[in-house]
């Protein structure tokens, strides 16, 4: 702001008060990144927190996860389609977790006809004998 006098006697003298023009370059007077890093981390919890809320919700009528771990029909014959990075040893340990793998990775290759396994694959498993 710029006050302006005018000369006139002292008793007429009133002081006159001008607004200067905003300058271009002037920095805006704005809210700090904490604020804006707090409330993108505020968004991203809620986002978070309502998907996990979705995904409860609908695990009843989704129903079971579709792993085949265990079979769902007890004394249906159970078979496993081999995917990608799957071993013997690794179908052994999750058919029968706690347990030595050896013989029924021994009973899985037997079943097979061959040690090498293609993703795709249906994978006749033997029952636990």
């Amino acid at each position: 702001m710029v006050a302006v006098a005018h000369a006139a006697p002292v008793a007429m003298r009133r002081l006159v008060i001008v607004r200067a023009a905003p300058s271009v370059h002037a920095v805006p007077v704005g809210i700090p990144t904490t604020v804006y890093r707090r409330r993108r981390a505020v968004a991203l919890l809620a986002v978070v927190t309502a998907l996990a809320a979705l995904v409860l919700a609908l695990q009843p009528i989704l129903g079971p996860s579709g792993t085949g771990w265990p079979p769902e029909r007890p004394g249906a014959p159970a078979v496993y389609v081999v995917q990608p990075g799957d071993t013997f040893w690794a179908i052994a340990g999750r058919l029968h977790p706690g347990e030595d793998p050896r013989p029924l990775v021994a009973r899985l290759v037997a079943a097979h006809g061959s040690p090498v396994l293609v993703p795709g694959q249906r994978l006749h498993l033997p029952d636990r004998a």
